[in-house]
């Protein structure tokens, strides 16, 4: 029994080491991105992403967008996900977010005639404090009758905000692939800025 209990300690303090150790990898990262995130302009295209997660290739998008497309079968056909950086200190509410969001369907709509798009839901915190995180997610129909699955957010944090969006032909992966680039992102936009 002690063995067993000692085994498992010894394994708790390693995962809770590596644990720190990846904590602090990204508290670095997220600190170089943002000392460096106001001038896009003098960063180099072929400079690697801020961040990036495994399976998907990079690709670097207009300004300061990082452009994502999915090399596995799990995070599905033609899935892309996208982010960029601004600078903290964005004052937008939950419902500021939600008529952003119906706007957005106008203007989508209106740039694609025929093109329908659903609002499946919009979440978030409320308040102005940090963190604070809103997503929506959509429904788009091309006329030719092509779904495509959106799931966009804002991430606010001390240090940073951050715009995410995740598409994909499939509901399900489109919510996994925004969760997976969104855990990253928010520990970053959250980097304490006292480190």
């Amino acid at each position: 029994m002690r063995r067993r209990l000692a085994a498992s300690h010894a394994r708790w303090e390693s995962m809770k080491s590596a644990i720190r150790v990846a904590v602090h990898f990204l508290l670095l990262i997220g600190a170089l991105v943002v000392a460096g995130a106001g001038d896009a302009s003098a960063q180099s295209a072929s400079a690697p992403p801020p961040l990036s997660v495994s399976g998907w290739r990079y690709e670097k998008g207009q300004s300061d967008m990082h452009l994502f497309h999915c090399e596995l079968a799990k995070c599905g056909t033609n899935s892309k996900v996208s982010y960029r950086l601004y600078a903290p200190g964005n004052p937008m509410t939950l419902q500021q977010y939600r008529d952003s969001q119906q706007q957005l369907v106008g203007a989508l709509e209106q740039r694609t005639p025929g093109l329908k798009v659903t609002i499946l839901g919009v979440d978030g915190d409320k308040g102005t404090g940090v963190p604070r995180l809103y997503k929506a997610r959509r429904l788009m129909v091309a006329p030719g009758g092509q779904r495509e699955y959106v799931a966009s957010g804002l991430m606010f944090g001390s240090r940073a905000s951050a715009s995410l969006i995740s598409s994909s032909q499939d509901e399900k992966a489109s919510n996994d692939n925004y969760a997976q680039f969104a855990v990253a992102l928010t520990m970053l936009v959250q980097t304490p800025s006292t480190r």
